[in-house]
């Protein structure tokens, strides 16, 4: 029960997924993901909304280590959230749980802003831990990645939200709210690469597997096993000792 426990909670905490199964070395692609923590939409600048992304991002270790730039997916009146966040064609969106969301920022069948479902509903914070439930979302967009005309970021009336765990357009348009509220943002990253492993390392790997291999075959016991019929002729044979 203990080992059961114990691989539960490992798996619970493993963090975020920063590079997909299924990816090979130089494939490239996008991460998405919700911020834990949630803010108003009073600010009219793209870049305050970038800064908090990539402030929320650089809080996880695993995703400073990537060393990219977040963007927060909203519009402003000014800024379309397609033009901040960039189409990057033909590059896949994964959130941080390794499941595929859309394949490209674009607007084609698959694209983030096609308007059609998304591959998988967004909900997995910059931990990697699944939000529970169903939450508010600032986006002032509408689900073509431009700018709500009534509701952008902030616009003094109300500001269009997006709601997470769907998979259709509600995700990024679903409803209004007082800018003044409090709720949480879409980051995207800018495009990544998976890594090819460096010659020495894979050098590396291969010693230490060849090294297991001989340290198995000749620590395995030499002795040829006596037959049972032999051990019995030899303690027959053997002289008895004289009290």
């Amino acid at each position: 029960m203990l080992l059961a426990s114990l691989s539960g909670v490992t798996a619970l905490y493993a963090g975020p997924i920063t590079v997909p199964a299924g990816l090979t070395p130089g494939e490239q692609y996008r991460l998405i993901f919700v911020t834990d923590d949630s803010y108003t939409a009073t600010s009219s600048d793209i870049a305050d909304y970038n800064f908090d992304v990539n402030t929320e991002a650089d809080s996880v270790a695993a995703l400073a280590a990537l060393s990219t730039t977040w963007l927060d997916i909203g519009s402003t009146a000014t800024v379309n959230a397609i033009d901040n966040i960039g189409i990057d064609a033909g590059v896949p969106i994964y959130d941080l749980n390794g499941d595929l969301i859309a394949s490209d920022a674009g607007t084609g069948s698959g694209g983030l802003f096609s308007g059609g479902e998304l591959m998988d509903g967004l909900g997995y914070d910059e931990t990697g831990t699944l939000i529970p439930g169903s939450v508010s979302v600032w986006t002032g967009t509408y689900i073509n990645g431009t700018p709500d005309d009534h509701n952008p970021l902030g616009t003094a009336g109300t500001v269009t939200a997006g709601s997470t765990g769907t998979t259709s357009g509600f995700w990024i348009a679903h409803h209004e709210q007082d800018p003044s509220t409090e709720n949480r943002l879409y980051a995207i990253s800018e495009t990544l690469t998976v890594p090819t492993p460096e010659p020495g390392s894979v050098a590396l790997i291969s010693l230490a597997g060849a090294a297991l291999m001989l340290f198995r075959r000749y620590s395995r016991p030499n002795a040829v096993p006596v037959p049972a019929t032999a051990r019995t002729s030899a303690s027959i044979a053997a002289p008895q000792s004289e009290t």
